[in-house]
């Protein structure tokens, strides 16, 4: 099984690249999961692969505003809701979480950065369950809308992109998980730190809507040329991100007809259809810190003993 994903994940950028009409591919669909509490989704999360001296890992991706609240109470599993492979529904999967800088979740080490990952030990559930994993390796090239890809590829404000998540709204619990995605652009792609409530961060800005519940879902740039900007008939995707929440603006209103107290009491907001995107960099330094490099060593040679 392990092999076939790793054969899988090495034709799946060349496939893109030459595709015709783009389709969102079932692998990037079956990635999405919901993370559970008390049998309620609160919050999209994605699965990554990420292999280390020929041995595969599974870690779960998602905002921390979406995890930090479950796992920092000690009290709470960590719950994943997969669509079963046979189509027959979902199954809730229970895993077993580790400390990591004394917290059961590994964060960036700014903590402005609204970004957060888990280890899963699912290779003994994952023939029975429907979820697309894309396993990267050594070898793997322009996965990553990194920095190094922005600059190679030139992807700037208005090229296309594309998020995927779960809606709580839609949530059934009889019914298997409904992904819903939405195609946008780039509007805003900095490079640099900037001022945001909850302190300094870089972040991209998306004119695709995000919607209550696909917060710590993925954000997939589209590209339909070449480095050297000619087109090509297929595509190209990368991924750009993780989803953190819209972009809020007050709500200006004439009039409130209500009394002074309640309306000092009451803050309306709306949904400017910008979307905040935390940058995949910040993943990367947190998968090849130095700190998982050595979990996974340390998990390698207890598995060979």
């Amino acid at each position: 099984m392990k092999k076939l994903i790793q054969i899988f994940s090495a034709l799946v950028l060349f496939c893109c690249l030459f595709a015709g009409t783009f389709t969102i591919p079932n692998w990037v669909i079956n990635s999405v999961v919901f993370i559970m509490v008390d049998n309620k989704p609160i919050g999209s999360g994605f699965v990554l692969g990420i292999e280390q001296s020929g041995k595969q890992f599974i870690y779960l991706v998602s905002a921390k505003h979406v995890l930090e609240p479950i796992l920092s109470d000690t009290t709470k599993p960590l719950n994943v809701r997969f669509n079963k492979k046979d189509g027959s529904g979902t199954v809730t999967v229970t895993f077993p979480t580790q400390y990591f800088n004394g917290k059961r979740w590994i964060e960036h080490k700014n903590p402005a950065v609204d970004i957060a990952a888990v280890p899963l030990a699912i290779w003994d559930k994952i023939n029975e369950l429907d979820v697309g994993l894309f396993l990267v390796a050594d070898t793997t090239k322009d996965y990553f809308c990194d920095t190094s890809f922005v600059n190679k590829y030139k992807v700037t404000a208005g090229d296309q992109v594309f998020t995927v998540g779960l809606v709580p709204y839609l949530f059934n619990k009889d019914e298997k998980n409904m992904v819903l995605s939405r195609f946008g652009t780039i509007s805003a792609l900095p490079q640099y730190d900037l001022r945001l409530p909850g302190g300094l961060q870089k972040a991209y800005f998306l004119d695709c809507p995000a919607f209550g519940g696909n917060s710590g879902g993925p954000a997939y740039v589209l590209l339909e040329r070449t480095e050297t900007g000619a087109l090509i008939a297929g595509w190209r995707i990368a991924l750009l991100g993780v989803v953190s929440e819209f972009v809020p603006s007050p709500l200006r209103m004439q009039q409130i007809k209500t009394d002074d107290a309640l309306a000092n009491a009451v803050q309306l907001i709306e949904n400017t259809g910008i979307s905040k995107v935390v940058p995949i960099d910040y993943l990367k330094e947190i998968l090849y810190s130095q700190q998982q490099i050595d979990f996974r060593d340390f998990i390698i040679k207890q598995n060979s003993k």
